[in-house]
C-alpha cells in the first residue's frame, strides 16, 4: 500500500534521474578525455623510443660494418696481394687523396656541432682504450698501403719531343 504523501516525490523523480544521467555522463566524457591525454603521452613516448632505438640501431649498424671491414683488411693483409689487384685500387686510392675531401678525423660529430640548450655543459668524451687501439691500428693500416702504392708506382719518363 501506498502512502499519501509519496505522491509528491513522484513528479520530481524523472527530473532527478535526467540530472543524474546527465551528470555521468558528464564524468564519462572528464573520463574519456583523461584517457584521451594519457594516450596522446604514452604515443609520444613510443615515437622518442623509437627514435632512440633508431639511432641506436644505426650505430650499431655503422660498427658491425666497421668492424667487418676491418676484418676484411686484417685477412687481406696475412694473404699475399696480387699486382692486379692493387692496379684496380690505384683509382680509388688517388681519389681519396684528392685535397678537395675533409679529412675523417677533421669532422665533429653531429652532437657537437648541434648548439647545446643554454645551461648545459659540454663534457669531454674520451674514447675507450680499446677503441683508441683500434682507431690506431686502422691509421697504421692506411699508412702501410699508402707507402706500399708509392712503391709500386714508378715515376714516368718525359714524353718524347715531337719534331716538326
Amino acid at each position: 500500500m501506498k502512502k499519501t504523501g509519496s505522491e509528491q516525490n513522484s513528479p520530481a523523480e524523472p527530473l532527478e534521474r535526467a540530472r543524474l544521467q546527465a551528470d555521468v555522463a558528464k564524468q564519462r566524457v572528464r573520463i574519456a578525455k583523461e584517457e584521451l591525454k594519457r594516450a596522446r603521452k604514452r604515443l609520444k613516448e613510443a615515437k622518442r623510443e623509437a627514435r632512440r632505438a633508431r639511432k641506436h640501431a644505426a650505430v650499431a649498424r655503422k660498427a658491425w660494418k666497421r668492424a667487418r671491414r676491418a676484418q676484411k683488411d686484417d685477412s687481406a693483409s696475412k694473404e699475399s696481394r696480387k699486382p692486379g689487384r692493387r692496379a684496380k685500387r690505384g683509382a680509388a686510392a688517388t681519389a681519396a687523396k684528392s685535397p678537395a675531401k675533409a679529412p675523417a678525423r677533421a669532422r665533429r660529430p653531429a652532437a657537437t656541432r648541434r648548439a647545446a640548450p643554454p645551461g648545459t655543459e659540454r663534457r669531454a668524451v674520451t674514447a675507450s682504450p680499446a677503441r683508441r687501439a683500434q682507431q690506431q691500428a686502422v691509421s697504421r693500416r692506411r699508412a702501410a698501403v699508402r707507402s706500399a702504392s708509392r712503391a709500386l708506382r714508378a715515376p714516368r719518363p718525359p714524353a718524347p719531343a715531337s719534331v716538326p
